[in-house]
């Protein structure tokens, strides 16, 4: 990772300031975030409907978060390449994602599996578990370091980093409102605006197609947002901010050696 590189100033930001890029960069970087989600999100989407319908909507919600957790890995991988590279290509970021994958479920296994025993004890405990297993994908991913150093390194990064939890938290929320939201600008589009048939509401049936889409829609945002909450926290902790000042000192540097020469 060729910090010099970089394509985003490298500096401490707050958490608003990292929303906001998340959702600038996601813009800019609309057509290749557009190519990954008609790889990924679509059939993931179509899945999580099929199961809605077969098995019903608690199902179905249960399967679309545990597929969200595995197809946001595609995600992280492409917003770390356009982030430090100045040619991205697709086939690249869906391979290394695919190597990913078996870790990534055995991390989301063991991820479900800590959380769900730590609320059985009061609460609190899974809730700190959660917490601390933020950015167990980032470090999983880009790091590309086993099991237990992912887990080690996500508790680490995340102590005492309260305004990115708070963050993280916030993001949550929003997944939830465009869930919602999703449902009601859905039906009000079908059957105001185009005098369609409307489906069930979310709140009748536990569930739409049209809510599925405001989840899915929000993944990539989610995927990025977060990355860009790792990146914050390794800027601090690292000193990447200084970093990438010295690289760009010696670049002007070699710079105007050639141009004198």
């Amino acid at each position: 990772m060729d910090l010099s590189r970089s394509r985003v100033v490298l500096r401490q930001r707050s958490a608003l300031d990292v929303l906001d890029l998340a959702l600038r960069f996601l813009i800019v970087h609309a057509g290749s975030y557009g190519r990954v989600v008609a790889v990924t999100l679509v059939p993931a989407a179509l899945l999580s409907w099929g199961l809605a319908e077969s098995a019903g909507w608690l199902w179905g919600w249960v399967g679309t978060v545990f597929l969200a957790r595995l197809v946001q890995g595609p995600f992280t991988v492409l917003a770390s390449r356009l982030v430090f590279e100045p040619e991205v290509r697709i086939r690249d970021v869906l391979g290394a994602s695919a190597r990913a994958v078996p870790r990534l479920l055995v991390i989301r296994i063991t991820e479900f599996v800590l959380v769900t025993a730590g609320l059985f004890f009061f609460f609190l405990p899974g809730l700190w578990i959660g917490v601390s297993l933020l950015f167990v994908v980032e470090v999983l991913v880009l790091e590309r370091a086993g099991l237990a150093a992912a887990i080690s390194r996500s508790f680490r990064i995340t102590k005492g980093q309260s305004g990115h939890i708070a963050a993280a938290l916030a993001l949550f929320v929003l997944h939830v409102a465009a869930t919602f939201l999703g449902d009601d600008v859905g039906r009000f589009t079908l059957g105001t605006l185009l005098q369609f048939h409307e489906p069930p509401a979310l709140w009748n049936e536990g569930g739409s197609p049209l809510a599925l889409v405001g989840f899915w829609l929000f993944v990539p945002y989610s995927a990025t947002a977060r990355f860009f909450m790792y990146l914050d926290l390794r800027t601090r902790s690292e000193g990447w901010g200084i970093q990438t000042r010295f690289a760009a000192i010696v670049l002007r540097a070699r710079e105007a050696e050639r141009s004198a020469a």
